[in-house]
Formats: structure tokens, sequence, C-alpha cells
């Protein structure tokens, strides 16, 4: 956390990158005002909220996460097209302004402005953000990078040794990567270089602060895989990135439930007249859920990591192929909860069951 004082009063709120699942803290401090009004504006829709909180003595204190939650719509974010090149926005990144106003009397006392910018995810002390990464890039599928940039500049590319075009970010944001145009047998490389003055990677340390790191650069490495075979899917992980994986695909299971019935009273039909008993008549529902068995054989422990937050994402996709008009299709799917044991070993299955969305497929 950011920390600074204004005509007495301390305050302590968030860092320049933020994390809406992660509290989003502003502490208040020092001298007594009648009442706080804190103002919380998303600056590309210009939509505002507002708090007033009432202060215990000298101190007051807001957690904002939920008004960044609230911003995020997880439709637009599957909302991805594949045929473009460059970056795009991967509408996982929002810049919020934040104002904090003091009242005594009624009377505007003394106020404090800050901006951040809050990511769609989630941090765990000790991690890195945005820093260097191996990805495996599934030639035949739909795919992207995700790359978070501090300001505008230009992506190096290099594929199978051999320098490309540049790829250009405009501003803060998250960014998708399409690999349109890029071609390779063996791996594509992006690198976005370190700056003396807006940091592109962070660290969160172990006093909740997210610490820029100036003058570092990213490095992302996409190992091909020619596959073509399999159950793709693409999630959103803990740092608000795209992720792409082939899993193996194992066999269904159909499960069809019953959700309810009852005896038809009919007061006509106590005959079988039209066929049937009216006081035997029986109305069902029933809807069927499919699950299926994926896994990834022998993966190493960072692979494995990655993997596992397939199961952690509250927005998992599946690739359904393409459209008439060439549009790649996409269904969304749930894994299943359970427990997942990481192993000792160099080399090691992961393995997951995704539901597929329940079907209703009679109602009599």
């Amino acid at each position: 956390m950011r920390t600074q004082t204004v005509s007495g009063v301390t305050f302590e709120y968030p860092d320049e990158v933020s994390f809406c699942f992660n509290p989003v803290v502003v502490n208040i401090r020092g001298v007594s005002y009648e009442k706080l009004v804190v103002t919380i504006t998303d600056v590309a829709s210009q939509k505002s909220y507002a708090e007033v909180r009432a202060m215990f003595g000298t101190a007051c204190f807001f957690d904002l996460s939920q008004y960044m939650q609230s911003a995020f719509v997880t439709e637009n974010m599957s909302k991805v097209d594949y045929s473009v090149t460059g970056a795009v926005s991967s509408e996982t990144g929002r810049k919020y302004s934040v104002t904090v106003d003091m009242y005594n009397g009624g009377t505007l006392d003394n106020s404090f402005a800050f901006d951040t910018f809050v990511v769609w995810g989630a941090m765990k002390i000790g991690e890195r953000y945005n820093g260097d990464r191996k990805l495996t890039w599934f030639k035949h599928y739909p795919f992207s990078v995700g790359l978070y940039s501090a300001a505008s500049g230009n992506v190096r590319v290099t594929a199978d040794g051999a320098y490309l075009a540049s790829v250009a970010v405009a501003g803060q944001k998250v960014n998708n990567l399409l690999l349109n145009g890029i071609e390779a047998d063996n791996e594509a490389v992006f690198y976005l270089p370190g700056s003396a003055t807006a940091a592109s990677v962070f660290d969160h340390t172990f006093d909740f602060t997210f610490r820029g790191l100036l003058n570092t650069p990213t490095k992302i490495t996409c190992k091909v895989d020619d596959s073509e075979e399999g159950v793709y899917l693409r999630w959103i992980n803990r740092h608000g990135m795209y992720c792409y994986w082939l899993f193996i695909e194992g066999d269904e299971t159909k499960q069809v439930t019953n959700d309810g019935e009852f005896i038809r009273n009919n007061m006509q039909d106590y005959n079988y007249v039209n066929g049937y008993h009216g006081g035997t008549g029986r109305k069902q529902r029933k809807s069927e859920e499919t699950t299926m068995p994926i896994g990834a054989p022998l993966v190493d422990s960072d692979t494995y990591d990655f993997l596992f937050q397939l199961a952690t994402s509250p927005v998992v996709d599946m690739y359904c192929g393409k459209d008439y008009n060439g549009v790649d299709c996409w269904k969304a799917v749930n894994v299943s909860v359970g427990s997942y044991v990481k192993t000792r070993k160099v080399l090691q299955d992961f393995e997951a069951v995704i539901l597929m969305p329940e079907t209703s497929i009679q109602s009599l």
C-alpha cells in the first residue's frame, strides 16, 4: 500500500496495481471529521459509486474491492476475436479514480484523490505478476498471450529465432496478444522491455504491497504444439490472463435426474376411454447432466501449477469449433470441485472433471 500525509491526515491507499478479489483498502487516521465520503469512479465508463462513513475517533477504514468487482462483466471477457492481429484489451483490467472528501459541519475541510489500475483476479503473497513465463501454443486452436503493459510501448517478437515486426501496446491495460501472421515450428518469444519510469512487473510482498519493479522486462516463451485431438479449454487465471490447454478426453458420464413428479388428478377420465386412467396419470420433469474426465499426462511442477488454476477459475470455456461464418465458438463449462494432490515426483498427471451445462430433456 502507498502512504501519504495531507494536513495532518495519514492516508494508506492501494498501489498502482490492485486486484479486485484482494482487499482494496483505504485507511484514514490522524484527524477527527464529522463524516467521510469516498467516491469510486470507473475511468472508462465514468460510472461512480459513493459511500458515506463516520469516523471512529480519528480513524476510518474502507474496503473498495466489491465496487471494483461489480464493474467487470464476465460475458464481455469471453468475447475474444481471434481473427485480428496485434494487441487488444482483454477486458480484465480497469482503471479507477478514487476521491476521499472529509466534512465538518457540512463543510468540505479536506480532500484526497488517487488512481489505481484494478485487475480481475487475486494474487498470493510472494507471487510475481507479469513476470517471465513459458506457455504452450496449440497452433491448431485459437490462442492468445496475456501481457500487462504499464504504458505504451512495443513488444519484440521472434519466431524460431528470427525477428518479426514488433507489436504495439497502447497505454496501461491487460493485453491479449493475438498470434495471427506469426509462423513458428518450435517457439515464439514475446519480450516487453523494462522501463525506468513505469513498472510492468510487480511483486506481491509480505506487507501486502504490490511493489513495482522498474527496469524489469517481461519475456514470454511459447513452445509450439501441433496436437489436433482432444478437449481444448480456455480459462482466466488469478492474474486476469487467458490460459489455454489441450487435454486428453476420458469417457463421458451422462446422469439423468428426476426434477419432480406428481399424480395427475383428471376429474373427467376415470376410465380407459382416452387410453389411460386419470387416477394414474403422472407428470415428470427430467434433466440430463454430462461429466467428462480430462487429463494432461506427465507434466512438470510449473505446468501442474498452471493447469491447477483451471480448477479455481470461475470462467472456463470449451472450444466447439467454428460456425458457418468461420467464427470460433465456445461453450461455458464448470470444473468439478475436489482435492488435487500434487506429488513430489518430477513428472505427474494432471486430472480434472468438467461438467457440461445441464440440459432439460423432457417435461410431460
